[in-house]
């Protein structure tokens, strides 16, 4: 799926013309926000399908977007996707090779998928009959073999569904299906994981390749099983796509090392490692090598200064005759073509604008700040002062951390009010404290990208500058961080009283019994195969960011050394915890670390969103949270 799950263009926000502001940001802003998300054009430069977000319940995770076609030579934009209720969104544009033709996806509130495709000089698009395309990670359902016939991976119609959509927007459909089951008590509600041994392919359906000629309406199944990958020769004879049939474990990290890169390892999880290349007429396989394309790299053209000097280019036509700026700033978002269709570069008209409430908001003011972590290292980090703070007037701090960010002269992208974050900083400045984000350095051995002693190096002198500046009160500092964030926040608050208060989210305190806990989406088979999350977590631990070196039966030291959950112990702050149930962080590792504070009669809370991710997503549950939080922030650091 291309980015249209969460592709925005975020700008440094400029307070230069900014007016009538009556109010601070509020949580709801972060779903009143219209954004823009893919750009796709035609390889004739003639046209582009541009996708823009509406109004949903969810932050950035599911793909709640109109789909609009922009007409480089009249110069115009007009609805390409049904405006419709029944539709949660349309993404995954995909043009034909001659331009005639522009293929793109829908999805309903049942999560399924349907294709659609628009010919140039028709009114409306049609609904591609007899396909439901499934829908991997960074996985295209669909390719045209030419300017008539499509090539798709859909499910087949008693298939086991599964993806990132069917988790997003049926939050964990088949574990309830499967207590309803045990309820119910009419079948075994059991399922089964087995390793070892030889396990046949099942032969339950899944998914089919078939193609599509929407001249004739002809439909052709071309191959079966877990097909991924898909991809046409240039020439549209074959069609190749990756299989995967399932190996041994140990294949997996010998992909790695032969690679040198986990992403390798990932890949073949996911995806398998081997391309089947097939006519595509027949569907018979054929010994031409299939090479994967990346896109063909274009020569960035020389571009005149923009229509307006904060804006930034989202995207150039293929021939570079024709760019696409955006603005977003203190007058809302908008967005210009310049060129196209013979005109110079420098003919720039606006085609589009929105947010324009955001000139109601009063927001924080950013300023940097130089300091030297603990290691004499020279960092900045950066401060988010309330809208109405007064210069020299000491206020409360939420430190937001995260490993390895490194900031410099450039302000945060974080602070722009045009980014979906369901922790924004802004929401925090609009409640009167100042955020800090201290850069925190990787450390020069890879090894110790999780060591929790080098943890403060960059963070306790940030907050120490911030008082020396005369902005942070030395009395109320608060911490707070998210996935590696959260996992910071719990190594900080074993090592330091500094902190009032603690906010962590989806964390991981324990790197052993991390090991060995499923993803959160893969436990039911919402996301996929339940078999695949216990691979892919000891590639990370073993092999990738984590930088663990191997499993904790053979480096049990480093497991325990990097958990927090075994300094439990020494922690005196007050902690909020913060997890979805369905994250790929599992749960567990929150709850562990709620059990050993409570064991303690310590101050903990913790917040379980049923059906949440990662992040936080569903809109009922970021305003409860915000909710929840200024709540907490207010009994754990009062004045």
């Amino acid at each position: 799926m291309k980015s249209a799950l969460g592709m925005l263009i975020v700008l440094t926000w400029s307070c230069l013309g900014a007016t009538a502001q009556t109010r601070t940001l509020r949580p709801d802003d972060l779903f009143q926000l219209q954004r823009l998300g893919a750009v796709t054009w035609s390889p004739d430069g003639q046209y582009a399908a541009i996708e823009f977000s509406k109004p949903s319940r969810w932050l950035d995770s599911v793909p709640a977007n109109d789909i609009s076609l922009l007409d480089v030579k009249s110069r115009s934009l007009r609805p390409l996707s049904q405006r419709s209720n029944a539709y949660v969104g349309y993404f995954n544009a995909v043009w034909s090779p001659d331009s005639r033709r522009v293929a793109f996806l829908s999805v309903d509130r049942n999560a399924i998928v349907r294709a659609w495709v628009w010919t140039v000089g028709t009114a409306t698009a049609s609904l591609v009959p007899n396909v439901e395309p499934r829908i991997g990670l960074g996985d295209p359902p669909m390719a045209w073999i030419d300017g008539d016939r499509l090539a798709v991976m859909s499910w087949e119609p008693e298939a086991k569904r599964s993806g990132p959509l069917y988790v997003q927007i049926l939050r964990g459909r088949n574990v309830a299906n499967k207590w309803k089951e045990a309820f119910e008590g009419k079948v075994a509600s059991v399922s089964v994981l087995e390793s070892g041994g030889t396990v046949s392919e099942p032969n339950s359906p899944g998914v089919e390749l078939v193609t599509v000629d929407l001249r004739s309406g002809l439909r052709k199944r071309l191959a079966r099983g877990r097909i991924h990958s898909l991809s046409v020769e240039r020439d549209g004879c074959c069609i190749s796509f990756r299989q995967n049939p399932g190996h041994p474990v140990a294949s997996y990290f010998e992909t790695v090392n032969r690679a040198g890169d986990v992403e390798a390892g990932y890949t073949a999880v996911n995806w398998g490692t081997e391309r089947q290349v097939i006519d595509a007429q027949s569907g018979q396989k054929i010994a031409k090598t299939a090479v994967e394309r990346a896109p063909e790299p274009r020569p960035r053209p020389n571009l005149p200064p923009p229509p307006q000097p904060e804006a930034r280019v989202l995207s150039i036509a293929p021939a570079g005759d024709a760019v696409l700026h955006i603005v977003n700033g203190p007058n809302g978002s908008h967005l210009w073509l310049s060129g196209g269709a013979g005109r110079p570069l420098t003919s720039s008209l606006k085609i589009w604008q929105a947010n324009e409430w955001i000139q109601k908001i009063k927001l924080g003011r950013a300023e940097s700040l130089s300091y030297k972590a603990t290691d004499g290292t020279a960092l900045t980090a950066w401060l988010l002062l309330p809208p109405d703070h007064v210069r020299g007037t000491r206020v409360p701090v939420v430190t937001i951390v995260y490993p390895g960010s490194v900031y410099r002269a450039t302000e945060p992208t974080a602070f722009s009010p045009f980014r979906v974050n369901f922790e924004h900083p802004q929401l925090f400045a609009a409640m009167g404290y100042a955020v800090l984000l201290p850069s925190m350095p990787e450390p020069k051995n890879p090894a110790d990208s999780h060591a929790l002693g080098l943890l403060p190096n960059g963070v306790i002198p940030a907050i120490d500058a911030a008082v020396v500046n005369g902005v942070a009160d030395p009395e109320r500092v608060a911490v707070l961080g998210q996935s590696d964030g959260g996992f910071a926040v719990l190594g900080l608050i074993t090592q330091t009283n500094r902190f009032r208060s603690a906010i962590a989210s989806a964390g991981f305190s324990n790197f052993t019994s991390l090991y060995g806990t499923l993803y959160g989406q893969y436990r039911h088979g919402d996301l996929g195969r339940p078999e695949a999350a216990p691979v892919l977590r000891m590639l990370q631990l073993e092999k990738g960011a984590m930088g663990l070196g191997g499993p904790p039966w053979k480096e049990p030291d480093r497991y325990r050394e990097n958990s927090a959950i075994h300094r439990a112990h020494k922690v005196e702050t007050p902690l909020l915890l913060i997890h979805g149930e369905l994250d790929f962080v599992p749960i567990q590792q929150a709850e562990e670390f709620f059990t050993a504070l409570f064991r303690q009669d310590k101050r903990v809370r913790l917040l379980r969103y049923a059906g949440e991710g990662h992040t936080i997503s569903d809109r009922a549950n970021v305003l409860d949270l915000w909710q929840r939080m200024e709540k907490w922030l207010a009994e754990t650091m009062p004045r």
